[in-house]
């Protein structure tokens, strides 16, 4: 039996303690489950064991090495991993399109692995995504935490699932869902890595879908800085793959498969970007500042939120909400 070291986790399930291998240095996390509901424990046990077919390593899901049995409750023994993706924000503030593309890039090889088996995960979030090792693997992440998962081809229409933030609107509406709220999860946690916070609020439904309206309709315009034009093409893909993940309809929006083909995956636009720049730099030339915004408004993660450099070239915004508009 594992020798316990450190209490690291604690949640509805039960709690992860950091944990030592008897007789060598291996280094554990264990799970040890409340006494639930019998079928609870089952039901996630059978989850575990079907996604126990998978490569851990190849689709980025975390490693179950055994299950035991102590004192009456069920423990379940993972591979140990580094800091959630919210601790990680925290710590170092919100991240450039560039380190978000292959944590994305994983997590879609995930998405696309458990729709493979007909399972959707249902609880997907920044703290269920852990970082592998931040120093050796940088961006290398696994999904944890399966207790919520389920056949696709099961679910209970009007059950409420998802965290409110993350929560996709056929889940919220009590309307047939699919593993497609998943999606909606993963384009929720893509826009809290840039932002810094979340894009959607976590503690009002009302508030959830009013902000649901707001980004998704009308049309907002503002000043658009050299800087941010000359950056344009990386970022306007990485919005183009959050409204396809982000789309209201769940039928309509982007599978797995889909979005691993997605330019801002592939990079395809990159080719792109060298005559983009070559064309700011002309223009700013000829073109010299006509006007300048109020002082940059900052991200609770520290991020600046517009560029104090704007000048009289404009664009329309037509997905996220002004406040979020200024990053972009």
């Amino acid at each position: 039996m594992p020798i316990i070291s450190l209490h690291i986790g604690e949640g509805g399930f039960g709690k992860v303690f950091k944990c030592q291998v008897n007789d060598s240095e291996e280094v554990v996390a264990v799970k040890i489950l409340k006494n639930m509901n019998i079928q609870d424990i089952k039901d996630e046990l059978d989850m575990l064991d079907v996604i126990g077919q998978l490569n851990a390593d190849q689709v980025h899901v975390v490693k179950l090495y055994e299950k035991f049995q102590h004192c009456g409750f069920t423990c379940l023994v993972f591979e140990m991993l580094d800091i959630d993706l919210f601790q990680y924000c925290q710590n170092k503030g919100s991240l450039d399109v560039n380190a978000i593309r292959p944590i994305a890039m994983q997590l879609l090889e995930t998405l696309q692995a458990l729709k493979s088996l007909g399972i959707t995960h249902g609880d997907f979030k920044y703290d269920n995504i852990m970082l592998v090792n931040r120093e050796d693997l940088p961006y290398r992440v696994k999904l944890i935490d399966f207790g919520l998962a389920f056949y696709t081809n099961k679910a209970k229409f009007g059950r409420v699932r998802q965290i409110i933030g993350f929560r996709s609107p056929e889940v919220s509406l009590g309307l047939p869902y699919t593993e497609a709220i998943d999606m909606w999860a993963l384009g929720c946690l893509l826009a809290f890595l840039y932002l810094g916070y979340s894009l959607f609020p976590e503690s009002c439904e009302h508030l959830l879908f009013r902000s649901m309206d707001t980004y998704t309709s009308g049309s907002t315009w503002r000043l658009l800085s050299k800087f941010e034009y000359s950056v344009i093409n990386r970022k306007k893909v990485f919005i183009d793959l959050l409204k396809k993940m982000l789309h209201l309809n769940g039928a309509e929006r982007i599978s797995p498969t889909e979005a691993l083909q997605h330019p801002f995956i592939t990079m395809s636009h990159l080719s792109h970007d060298q005559g983009s720049r070559e064309g700011v730099a002309r223009e700013s030339l000829t073109d010299p500042p006509t006007s300048w915004p109020d002082p940059a408004p900052t991200s609770p993660l520290g991020k600046s939120l517009v560029s104090p450099y704007a000048c009289n070239i404009y664009r329309p915004l037509t997905f996220l909400a002004p406040v979020v508009n200024h990053d972009f």
